[in-house]
């Protein structure tokens, strides 16, 4: 196997790598297989995932398991396609404004926001449930890549609201003061 440094363009960036593949050693030809593009580009994929912000495979599943949901709901919850979540897990990379939503989410203010965008989409039962598997999850090991839009603390100053773990009802699911509105807090 021999390698050479070069560069590509990967969505308008152009991005340096180290080329691997194979030289016939009749022909003094070269060539490669998937095996070694993958290798190859890999490197392109993670330089750009970094550059732009974007949790790794790994990392994007391991997000919706912070929370325990399937990936179509997690899906649901971010407005995207029923299976697009599911082919970020498999390798497909976000665009960087999605990638960035993705990892936003790993702090539960944040999805909790999501989830309340998405509350005329889902019915009030399966709200409540994802409330409380949302509320309840674990936070997450690994330290966040994104720092969430407003921490709880400068956030909760700056509207000077509470905490509050309301759940919705039908009789208020419409208002907004009476729960926990995007940020998780109690709007004033």
């Amino acid at each position: 196997m021999c390698t050479e440094q070069a560069t590509t363009l990967f969505r308008k960036e152009r991005y340096a790598y180290t080329s691997y593949y194979y030289r016939c050693v009749d022909t003094g030809r070269c060539f490669t297989d998937n095996e070694l593009d993958d290798k190859s580009l890999e490197q392109v994929y993670c330089q750009y995932r970094k550059r732009h912000g974007i949790p790794s495979q790994d990392e994007i599943k391991e997000i919706r398991e912070q929370y325990g949901l399937s990936a179509l709901t997690m899906a649901r919850i971010l407005g995207l396609g029923d299976n697009q979540y599911r082919l970020y897990e498999e390798g497909v990379i976000p665009s960087e404004s999605v990638g960035k939503m993705i990892g936003l989410v790993r702090q539960k203010v944040n999805m909790l926001a999501l989830l309340n965008a998405s509350k005329e989409q889902i019915s009030v039962k399966e709200y409540n449930r994802l409330f409380d598997m949302i509320k309840s999850a674990p936070a997450p090991i690994v330290l966040p890549v994104f720092a969430p839009l407003y921490s709880r603390q400068s956030f909760s100053e700056e509207r000077s609201g509470q905490m509050i773990s309301k759940k919705i009802t039908k009789s208020n699911y419409y208002k907004t003061e009476d729960y926990a509105i995007a940020s998780g807090f109690e709007q004033q």
